[in-house]
């Protein structure tokens, strides 16, 4: 970085270090709550000027009706009501100076040790952090709650977490009774990666009425060596939307291409799961 930027990095540091530097919440206003990390999240008030780094959440603030709430975006936001505002880069490792100008009384950040940087500068300037990790389906609306408690719209997020849940409900039950299909989620790669046991992914397989075939890799998420896709017997290979895969993987296979939204664990997991089920059970993209 040059050295005019760490200037006014600093200054904006300077800047908002002094207005941060404050005791614990008080008031009748004041929040608290205990992130997944297990820290003590306080706001002296509601959020109203929120950066969140982790997309699915973004969605979820719009999704509450605060998008007015947002003061800067990733650059994997693309919403079309996002557009002018201001890009802090990417999600993990973003750009500082950007998060800084942004002005945020909240971030909202990945959870986990991935960032380990941008939490110390969060905590040297007294930026309230939370940390979030929306890895399986019950995350979702943990954290649609959450935001409900962060931004005092609770008339909000209850009513769009019990949505949320009564059309998951809605799936499970058209698919009840239906012989499981045994799906293979692929991601890209040389090779492949996939979505082992316990992920959103795997939730989302199995609630729509399948087999998870890559439930025992190593890990959350992990390479499947060409080996394995050629002779796991799969009934339906499930291909991430872009997904550059070896063609000759996918030969005498069933082959859906299912949309980036069924990996972003947000408000839209509804409409993710009914996509995973008619990819898995065909007759019901026609109901």
């Amino acid at each position: 970085m040059a050295a005019p930027r760490l200037i006014a990095l600093f200054l904006l540091a300077f800047v908002w270090g002094c207005e941060a530097g404050s005791p614990p919440p008080e008031g009748p206003d004041a929040i608290e709550l205990m992130d997944v990390e297990g820290r003590r999240v306080g706001l002296e008030a509601p959020a109203m000027r929120v950066v969140s780094l982790v997309p699915s959440v973004t969605e979820t603030v719009i999704a509450l009706g605060a998008t007015d709430r947002l003061a800067a975006r990733t650059d994997y936001d693309s919403q079309p009501e996002l557009a002018g505002l201001p890009s802090v880069g990417g999600g993990l490792g973003p750009d500082l100076e950007a998060l800084a100008a942004a002005r945020p009384d909240l971030v909202v950040r990945f959870g986990g040790d991935s960032d380990p940087a941008t939490v110390r500068w969060l905590d040297d300037l007294g930026i309230p952090h939370v940390a979030v990790r929306p890895d399986r389906l019950d995350d979702v609306w943990t954290i649609v709650e959450q935001l409900g408690v962060l931004l005092a719209l609770p008339d909000r997020s209850g009513p769009l977490a019990a949505r949320l849940r009564a059309g998951l409900d809605t799936v499970r039950a058209a698919v009840a009774g239906r012989p499981p299909v045994r799906a293979g989620y692929l991601m890209g790669g040389s090779p492949p990666w996939s979505a082992g046991s316990g992920t959103y992914i795997d939730e989302l397989i199995t609630l729509a009425g399948g087999i998870n075939v890559f439930d025992d890799i190593e890990g959350r998420f992990g390479a499947v060596s060409p080996e394995v896709v050629a002779t796991r017997a799969i009934d339906v290979v499930l291909l991430s939307e872009g997904a550059d895969i070896d063609a000759r993987l996918l030969e005498g296979r069933r082959v859906q291409v299912l949309s980036g939204l069924v990996e972003l664990p947000g408000p839209r997991i509804v409409e993710a799961a009914r996509q995973v089920a008619a990819a898995l059970h065909p007759d019901l993209a026609s109901r």
